[in-house]
């Protein structure tokens, strides 16, 4: 018989941090969370719960944990859209429909409970989602997801309908920008006065309210897009300010204003997967290790953004080529993710690029009332 608990305690949300590793402990390609790092995000106090209500379940099955399931309320994603959606995340269970239906159970009815009419998942946060359904050959890079093949089957017994794909690309570090796509971004130097430079990491909150603006301003086509306040970008910087290369996140300006701006992060997944197996004390101690010895293999190209009245006018290309030169010296190779498959345009440019399709991740939503088949 399944047990399912909502976490209350120190304890339970401990468990629920650790059940995603408990679950697929076997499996090759899963990278554990580094250690506090969910029960940071998902507390009641955590930023999470500033956003709308948090609740996470963890599966027992004779007293061992057999699966996990977060459902978050986000009242900004309500407002702005005008809906009544919840998101579920977090959602992993051992290859038992048995499991993984009382899990979801229990997020359908804390949804209901609410008064929310649709969930969608899995969203562990608004850039950190999707169900793996292609590319399973290899781990997650940073702030990416993974899972086995056979959470795609279990989706589909549990009645979840697809609503979106969103895709990965992958390009090698060898790969040299194609000679059109130098001409352009010659062009576009020569003829715009538009200028392309790093962050500046000694004077980080103008950059921050800079590319706040941006990426307000221009990434609201995306699905399930919420604007983002000057917190939360202080709060994604914060987690990322010890890992990021600084030459890889580059602001493009006119006349002195933030016009566009391009996150890269170093694949720092390598350093978790690797310290995987080992205690939580000494994991810490080796991934801090490595942070401050080595250099991850790969990266990843996490944002780009350019305000609508400079898009068509090359800075795609400028972005991608300088990250291309730039990340070449350092790094093997890099991904370019996620990307929704209606975004033609980009699709497009990544491809040209030399960059190849090589994962597929979905969105699924169903309605709160009622039960899963």
């Amino acid at each position: 018989m399944v047990k399912v608990v909502r976490a209350s305690t120190k304890k339970e949300y401990k468990q629920f941090e650790n059940a995603g590793e408990i679950v697929l402990k076997d499996d090759p390609y899963f990278v554990p969370p580094f250690p506090g790092s969910l029960v940071k995000l998902l507390s009641p106090k955590g930023p999470l719960a500033k956003h709308g209500g948090v609740a996470c379940f963890v599966a027992y099955r004779d007293g061992k944990v057999v699966g996990r399931v977060a459902a978050m309320e986000n009242d900004s994603y309500n407002k702005y859209h005008g809906e009544e959606a919840g998101f579920f995340g977090f959602f992993d269970f051992i290859n038992d429909v048995e499991v993984a239906r009382a899990l979801l159970h229990a997020a359908r009815d804390y949804f209901a409970a609410k008064g929310i009419k649709i969930m969608r998942g899995p969203y562990n946060t608004s850039y950190e989602c999707g169900l793996l359904v292609e590319g399973f050959e290899s781990s997650p890079m940073v702030m990416m997801v993974y899972n086995p093949p056979y959470y795609v089957d279990m989706y589909g017994k549990l009645g979840l309908i697809p609503a979106r794909n969103l895709y990965a690309f992958y390009i090698s570090g060898a790969q040299e920008a194609p000679a059109r796509i130098l001409k352009i971004v010659e062009r576009v130097k020569r003829n715009t006065g538009i200028t392309c430079r790093p962050i500046n990491m000694k004077n980080l909150d103008p950059d921050l309210r800079a590319i706040q603006e941006i990426y307000n301003g221009t990434l609201n086509r995306n699905w399930g897009f919420v604007p983002m306040t000057f917190e939360d970008i202080k709060a994604v910087a914060a987690d990322l300010v010890e890992v990021a290369d600084p030459e890889l996140i580059m602001i493009a300006e006119k006349d002195g204003k933030a016009i566009g701006f391009s996150l890269v992060i170093p694949n720092i997944n390598e350093f978790m997967w690797r310290a995987r197996g080992s205690g939580t004390f000494v994991r810490i101690l080796k991934f801090v290790w490595w942070l401050k010895t080595s250099r991850p293999k790969e990266a990843r190209l996490a944002v780009l953004g350019v305000l609508p009245e400079y898009q068509n006018k090359g800075l795609g290309a400028l972005f991608y080529a300088e990250t291309l030169l730039k990340g070449g010296r350092k790094y093997l190779g890099g991904e370019l993710s996620w990307v929704e498959e209606n975004n033609k345009e980009i699709i497009a440019g990544i491809t040209v690029m030399g960059a190849q399709k090589y994962k597929s991740y979905r969105i699924y939503e169903s309605a709160t009332a009622g039960a899963t088949h």
